[in-house]
């Protein structure tokens, strides 16, 4: 019966990280860049080992997570400005600078098959 426990508890504990990555049905500011980041990375097929974890100070967030190569994800972020903008950073690349709402719009269209020009 404890070996089950066992397998059981590690099991879970491999889940713990994708279902921190999981999104929750709204959020503010600093959760949407989060989640633009997370979908500007899965657009470009990158392997994400570390989701972008995010903080805030101000109107400035700043997200840092890793690829399954080693390369460090890098997020700059100004919700202060209307729309909001980020840059995403990869190993010291430049893959996307330009709106959050952009991204999540983009995101949502090709999930739902709703909206889109």
């Amino acid at each position: 019966m404890a070996v089950g426990a066992t397998f059981v508890a590690a099991a879970l504990a491999g889940c713990a990280s994708q279902l921190s990555a999981l999104a929750p049905v709204g959020g503010d500011a600093l959760t949407g860049v989060k989640f633009a980041a997370t979908d500007v990375l899965l657009e470009k097929k990158l392997g994400i080992l570390e989701a972008p974890v995010c903080t805030q100070t101000g109107t400035a967030v700043s997200c840092v997570g890793s690829l399954t190569d080693g390369a460090v994800i890098s997020v700059q972020a100004d919700i202060g400005t209307k729309p909001h903008t980020m840059t995403v950073t990869v190993g010291g690349s430049v893959i996307y600078d330009g709106e959050v709402q952009t991204i999540l719009d983009e995101a949502a269209y090709a999930t739902t098959g709703v909206g889109g020009e």
